[in-house]
């Protein structure tokens, strides 16, 4: 009696072509494992990969019938009908012999190569030839147009499927690897392209950026004169006068330092993600991949911002405003975890920073001042740690002390008299302003929107599913208040204090927004819809951010340029309003030398600065008609008149228009550039000489 290994029945049609051909051994299967040779040999290692058992059979047993047809793909390529050569089944048998075995089955033949072992017991000369059972195999027959027998057609197209198989398994298996690299490569270069938006503004500096220039570029004692009738705060003004006497004064060197700040918060938004992504995780709120999906989306959120893209290539305090609120939040978050000195003073540095930049940063402190107060209420186990930063913030009183006398007599004298009523639509108009222009940043705001609404309501359930709470989650609610609540408190004060409210003051509320909306696109199920939403954000953020530092902001240039190709030695420049003084008379004094005489509407400081003290009340009492007349002698019969003159400005309705036509009646008026329709538009009227 011998055994003869077979191959696994698991194999599909194994059992049931066996009983279709009538054979009769049995088919098992059998665990892939090494036999025990007779005689205390040591095991024999199984043949090949494949899974194979043992039984026994009997002398007359002449064929093994065994469909593996679906078990070796690569024999049935090769072979279409074999021969099963058996040894008999004798005490003369000797050694093992690996033999390929047929069986004839309904559906025509199957091959596969069936390893047979004999067990011998006592060694032998090598066996006679053995015995051969020819099977007559009937041909294929030919599918119906299909390739004879004999034709290689399918087999190369095999071979050329299995070749791009492996090609493809190939690149994957380089691909799948490289994945995360890929993927930081990627947010690298969103970043890198941010980034260098912010140094790519080709505009002149327009009459914000004008005054801070000007005044920045004074001596300290009067730098901090001037802020008193310019209605600003020190600290962004004493950082460009350092940065100007290093770097000097020319465009691209004073918007650099916005430039600087802006990128400064970068690692800053990526370290308060992932703050807010631990937070939300250990609040059952986020998965375990929410730190980094929230670090990584905060991070791209700001580099691709339209607004800190926009404010990152101006020479305003904005971009450090923005810097400086994520680090106001980081201290106020690390003296709640720990109310130890060190980090009680931070926070009173920071607080006092904060003031010192831009007086509507009061706005957030009071709302978050109002936070730890409601905490040590509703919470007295936290009582001692909420106090504690509440004095620490209070403490920032004593350093702004200082500039308490100038900030009151701001408050009295100076504010915001351009600004107009908004409506209570601007609170949602924020955040579209936000996303950059109408054109691109409607989808922007879309996300921004949708993203802060599912980071303040929703945490994820499985791959597919948000679970929704309208109350809201942690830490959700808290960033939705900072960013709402400051937005509302400037509504109240602009509708009833008078004070303005601008889009580009709303820096305040948009570190919160962003990492509200940051957390909102980390809860998304699904890595796939993570990164397509991330990809839209990116992708709108920069085409709106490259209009916004591509465009150009004032005619200051233009209309510079065109007074010096004009203009003659003692000819006379004036301006109304006195607003479009600061912008043009720079421009003019980089063209070349200044051989003009400068005067502005209705004011007596000169064309570089613009005095806010009183000024609705100046202008009001102001006179188109008498300023005509002093324009008109100041020139003289032989020198003309260079009107730089812009309609529709507050408090000045109509009063550009009279001192253009009074002029006009003494002299002939061409016009010389029209005013187009910029941020700061202007046009250039020319008024001949008397002779």
């Amino acid at each position: 009696m011998g055994s003869v290994p077979i191959v696994d029945a698991d194999a599909p049609g194994t059992a049931a072509a066996g009983r279709e051909a009538g054979s009769g051994p049995t088919v098992l299967p059998g665990p892939r494992a090494p036999r025990q040779a007779p005689d205390g040999d040591p095991p024999e290692s199984p043949v090949g990969d494949a899974d194979v058992a043992t039984v026994p059979v009997t002398a007359d047993t002449a064929t093994t019938t065994t469909d593996t047809a679906s078990t070796a793909t690569d024999t049935a390529s090769t072979a279409d009908t074999a021969s099963t050569a058996v040894p008999p089944a004798n005490a003369a048998d000797t050694g093992s012999t690996a033999v390929p075995a047929t069986a004839p089955t309904a559906a025509g033949t199957a091959t596969a190569a069936v390893p047979a072992t004999v067990p011998t017991t006592t060694p032998a000369p090598p066996p006679p030839a053995p015995a051969t059972t020819p099977t007559t195999t009937p041909p294929p027959a030919a599918p119906s147009g299909g390739a004879a027998p004999g034709d290689r057609a399918p087999v190369d197209r095999r071979r050329r499927v299995g070749r791009v198989e492996r090609l493809g398994r190939a690149a994957g298996a380089w691909i799948v690897p490289q994945v995360p690299r890929l993927l930081v490569a990627a947010v690298a270069v969103a970043v890198a392209v941010g980034a260098v938006m912010r140094f790519a503004t080709p505009s002149h500096l327009w009459l914000d950026e004008s005054l801070t220039v000007a005044i920045a570029s004074r001596p300290v004692p009067d730098l901090l004169h001037a802020l008193r009738h310019d209605g600003s705060p020190p600290l962004y003004y004493l950082l460009l006068h350092g940065w100007i006497s290093v770097f000097g004064d020319g465009d691209i060197a004073v918007r650099a330092l916005s430039g600087v700040l802006s990128l400064l918060t970068l690692p800053l938004a990526w370290l308060a993600g992932r703050r807010v992504g631990r937070i939300a995780f250990a609040a059952g709120n986020g998965e375990r991949d929410a730190p980094r999906w929230v670090g990584v989306a905060t991070l791209l959120m700001f580099a691709c911002s339209p607004y800190a893209i926009r404010y990152g290539s101006e020479t305003r305090m904005y971009s450090l405003v923005v810097l400086l609120v994520l680090v106001f939040g980081f201290a106020a978050v690390r003296a709640l975890e720990r109310s130890t000195l060190p980090r009680l003073a931070t926070l009173t540095l920071a607080t006092a920073a904060l003031v010192y930049t831009h007086y509507w940063t009061f706005l957030v402190i009071f709302t978050v001042a109002a936070f730890l107060l409601v905490q040590a209420h509703r919470r007295p186990h936290y009582r001692r740690v909420t106090l504690r930063a509440f004095a620490a913030m209070a403490a920032s009183a004593a350093l702004f002390a200082p500039w308490m006398p100038s900030f009151l007599f701001q408050m009295l004298h100076t504010g915001t008299p351009w600004a107009p009523k908004v409506q209570a639509q601007v609170l949602l108009d924020t955040v579209f302003d936000w996303a950059g222009p109408q054109s691109t940043g409607a989808l922007l705001g879309v996300v921004l929107l949708g993203g802060a609404l599912i980071g303040l309501t929703a945490r994820p359930v499985g791959r597919r599913e948000l679970a929704v709470r309208v109350t809201g989650r942690v830490p959700g609610r808290y960033l939705a208040a900072i960013w709402l609540l400051p937005l509302v408190l400037a509504y109240f004060v602009n509708m009833f204090g008078g004070s303005a409210y601008a889009e580009r003051y709303t820096g305040i509320a948009l570190p919160a927004c962003l990492l509200l909306a940051s957390l909102g696109i980390a809860q998304l199920p699904g890595t796939r819809v993570r990164a397509i939403v991330l990809v839209v954000a990116v992708f709108s953020g920069l085409v709106g951010g490259w209009q916004l530092a591509r465009t150009e902001r004032t005619q200051a240039g233009e209309i510079a340029g065109r007074i010096g190709a004009l203009a003659r030695p003692g000819d006379v420049v004036a301006f109304c309003p006195d607003q479009l003084g600061p912008a043009v008379h720079r421009a003019l004094v980089r063209h070349g030398p200044l051989t003009v005489r400068e005067i502005v509407y209705a004011d007596n400081t000169g064309p570089a600065l613009v005095d806010w003290v009183d000024y609705a009340d100046r202008m009001q009492r102001a006179n188109g008609t008498t300023f005509a007349a002093e324009v008109n002698e100041l020139a003289g019969p032989d020198h003309a008149v260079l009107l730089v003159r812009a309609d529709g400005y507050r408090f000045l309705e109509g009063a550009c228009a009279v001192l253009s036509d009074q002029l006009a009646t003494l002299r002939d008026r061409t016009v010389q550039v029209e005013r187009r329709n910029l941020y700061e538009g202007a046009s250039l009227e020319r008024f001949s000489t008397l002779r």
